[in-house]
């Protein structure tokens, strides 16, 4: 198991502890805590958590390089073959890395398969209504065994064969020309999709999300995310991707209707596939989700919810998801003028 962590020493206690608390066999896992280059006192942590552990937890730190060589090299000194990369804010339930071996254990023989555990956000969060409401994940009403499109390789609670990893891809190093945020992990798993790897999803491989969030730090990292997007869509040249992330507009919609419609539509789920309600949605979202409306709406309001339980009552997660979206697309927009950008890569939309 591999947990790389950046600056969050008292969550990453919490983190090593819940894996002590795991039903497989301590003998039968190992912990790579990576570390990069963070200012807190993680090193004492990890120390201490390797005193009281009975199973094996090994400690690695390097100078900031960002995620993505963060967490190969984790991959590259684990012994096991199969690793579960987990983030430092997942508190796994007990049975949790039994699933993960279980569900690869029901797919062996077949095609290599990744197996996506289900993320819920921690009831512990309770720090803000924000917090409360926000769910990043959405994975909590998938039906087990559910095969997962490969943008959904998410490196939060996933495990793979190493040596599959290895042998057809690693992370990308490099960070994206706006910051650390570059899509890595969804990256990685367009590659190793094209090498034969199917994501399939575990509801019994379980863990909290414990992330101690502000609304500005989930926007500011949207737009991060934005920032970088040109890169990230310029590896991934399909237009399923447009639509999961959606970063799209009718016109894009149209322009590719062709290829949603037909071989690429598989990668959709549920409405998704109709480019119709697509549509609908996009014009909704621009309505509701904009520039003016983020600046003199949206946010006043949820200010105002953190400040008046009344208030507070009436917020629902999609009106966070809204202007979480829309930063991400104003993102977009400015990294295409500030980097350059293709046409594509610089359609906007709304969530």
């Amino acid at each position: 198991m591999v947990v790389a962590t950046y600056n969050r020493a008292e969550t990453l206690r919490e983190t090593l502890r819940h894996l002590q608390l795991q039903t497989l066999p301590p003998s039968a896992f190992e912990v790579i805590v990576v570390d990069d280059g963070s200012p807190d006192n993680t090193a004492d942590i990890v120390a201490a958590a390797q005193r009281e552990s009975q199973h094996e937890i090994h400690f690695l730190q390097h100078p900031n390089r960002g995620p993505g060589f963060t967490q190969n090299r984790g991959v590259r000194v684990a012994r096991s073959p199969i690793v579960l990369l987990i983030a430092d804010d997942i508190f796994l339930a007990p049975g949790a890395l039994q699933a993960h071996l279980d569900s690869h254990a029901r797919h062996a023989g077949g095609a290599e398969v990744a197996v996506l555990g289900r993320v819920l956000q921690s009831p512990g969060l309770t720090q803000s209504v924000f917090l409360t409401k926000w769910d990043p994940w959405h994975l909590g009403a998938l039906p087990d065994g559910m095969e997962l499109p490969y943008y959904m390789f998410w490196a939060c609670n996933i495990s793979l064969r190493r040596e599959f990893m290895l042998a057809h891809g690693m992370f990308a190093e490099e960070r994206g020309r706006a910051g650390a945020a570059a899509h890595e992990d969804v990256e990685l798993g367009h590659r190793l999709y094209q090498h034969g790897l199917r994501v399939v999803y575990s509801r019994d491989a379980w863990g909290h999300h414990h992330h101690v969030e502000t609304l500005e730090g989930s926007l500011k990292r949207s737009y991060e995310r934005g920032l970088n997007w040109h890169d990230f869509r310029r590896r991934l040249p399909h237009p399923e991707i447009d639509v999961a992330y959606r970063n799209y507009t009718p016109a894009t919609l149209l322009a590719n209707r062709r290829e949603l419609t037909g071989p690429r539509r598989q990668f959709l789920a549920g409405a998704d596939q109709s480019m119709v309600w697509l549509t609908a949605r996009w014009l909704q979202r621009a309505l509701m989700f904009n520039r003016f409306t983020a600046k003199r709406l949206w946010l006043p309001l949820f200010a105002a919810a953190e400040r008046r339980p009344e208030v507070a009552r009436w917020m629902h997660e999609n009106m966070y998801r809204g202007v979480i979206v829309h930063y991400f697309i104003v993102g977009v927009r400015d990294g295409n003028r500030r980097f350059g950008g293709s046409p594509q890569s610089s359609a906007v939309g709304g969530r």
